[in-house]
């Protein structure tokens, strides 16, 4: 399939997506349109455990881009949102991981916070300015940042508009890891290389009972989970786990 705003590489086990639209890596259209593609060609297929999105330059991104909010502010109604490609990557059945070479701001915060996981560069901060454009966080920050930091931390980010340093996001909760710029992908490479071995069919249901979860009762989220349990546990992959176990050897799931 042909990008016109990502850089897509095939590894082993997952692909690599770097968004390449200068000078900040903007989320206009043709970008979400291409993250949008990129999710759609990777669902089925078996040979993508995971997906890594990076941006390429100094920006992980900048947010929206405001060239097209007055097409939005008269009334034009755009082809995909972000909503639709966030809550795509949020339930995706694979992992997602956002590798934050740069800073992220506005909408570029809400696709990192709509993976999995992250991994932040050092010397990169992290925002929801929206309020000092007058708007406010619009592809799902005001309910995802809460979700992951607390509801106090998280109104104060987007009621000032004050970016997060990387020490700060790490101590939040918001990151998982802070290493050196140079150091952003090839972490996020590592960690797409060990979930590509894991099990598939286990790894889909555990995002699925964790993110379906987090918006339900705990009863119902059990409920989510115990359905999980059912599916994985009479896998062939759960056999072989097993059998692996007791051969001590690494196992080799295949996602059956």
């Amino acid at each position: 399939m042909e990008y016109t705003k990502l850089n897509v590489t095939r590894e082993d086990g997952y692909v690599v997506a770097a968004i390449n639209n200068p000078p900040a890596n903007a989320l206009g259209q043709p970008v979400l349109h291409d993250i949008n593609d990129l999710l759609d060609a990777c669902l089925n297929e078996a040979g993508v455990r995971a997906i890594v999105i990076t941006g390429t330059g100094k920006l992980f991104s900048a947010g929206a881009d405001i060239k097209e909010f007055s097409g939005i502010q008269s009334g034009d109604r755009p082809k995909i949102s972000g909503h639709d490609v966030f809550l795509k990557i949020e339930n995706y059945p694979k992992p997602v991981i956002a590798a934050m070479q740069g800073s992220a701001f506005g909408g570029g915060n809400e696709l990192a916070m709509s993976c999995h996981l992250r991994i932040l560069a050092d010397s990169a901060k992290v925002g929801l300015p929206e309020v000092n454009l007058g708007i406010i966080p619009g592809w799902g920050g005001t309910q995802r940042l809460p979700r992951l930091i607390g509801k106090t931390r998280a109104l104060e980010v987007m009621l000032t508009g004050t970016p997060l340093t990387a020490e700060q996001a790490l101590n939040y909760g918001l990151v998982n890891k802070v290493v050196p710029a140079e150091q952003v992908l090839d972490e996020a490479k590592k960690l797409a290389a060990k979930l590509a071995k894991g099990a598939p069919l286990a790894i889909r249901e555990i995002l699925k009972a964790v993110t379906q979860g987090l918006n339900t009762t705990i009863e119902e989220g059990i409920k989510i989970e115990q359905a999980g349990s059912k599916v994985v546990f009479a896998s062939e992959d759960a056999k072989e786990g097993g059998k692996a176990f007791f051969e001590k050897r690494p196992p080799n799931f295949k996602g059956k």
